[in-house]
């Protein structure tokens, strides 16, 4: 890896977490008209969000991460429901790598769209878009 890519890589999840603080009270911040980021979540707040119509979720907040209450399972069963697909792609708080950019870059151009990430505040998923946007990997 170069030090240039690092660089970038650091520099989004510096500006993600500056830029992407969602209090428990908001529900999700809009990235684009095609992708939202959510932070903590709980039952209800899911349940709402798959309300307003989302048709994809991308979890990256790990089911064992320390406070994280709502597994991938149990958010899987509610946007069933609502026949929204969601996909398990763990990150690490503050270990983005290439791999999970192209990972991440791929269920974006496959998956029904409005999409919605989550994580515990939005950063890490603001980062993963940014970075595959960045590297040109989003087809918009």
């Amino acid at each position: 890896m170069t030090k240039s890519f690092w660089t970038s890589v650091i520099l989004s999840i510096g500006l993600g977490c500056s830029a992407v603080s969602l209090a428990n009270s908001d529900l999700s911040r809009p990235l684009t008209a095609e992708v939202s980021v959510a932070g903590q979540m709980s039952l209800p707040k899911f349940q709402t969000l798959m309300q307003q119509g989302f048709k994809s979720v991308i979890v990256n907040r790990p089911d064992q991460e320390i406070g994280n209450d709502v597994s991938v399972s149990q958010l899987r069963s509610i946007a069933e429901r609502y026949q929204a697909s969601v996909i398990y792609q763990p990150v690490t708080n503050g270990q983005v790598t290439q791999q999970h950019i192209e990972e991440f870059a791929k269920y974006y151009n496959e998956l029904p769209k409005p999409i919605l990430m989550v994580c515990r505040s939005g950063a890490r998923s603001t980062a993963l878009f940014n970075q595959a946007k960045g590297q040109g990997l989003i087809h918009e």
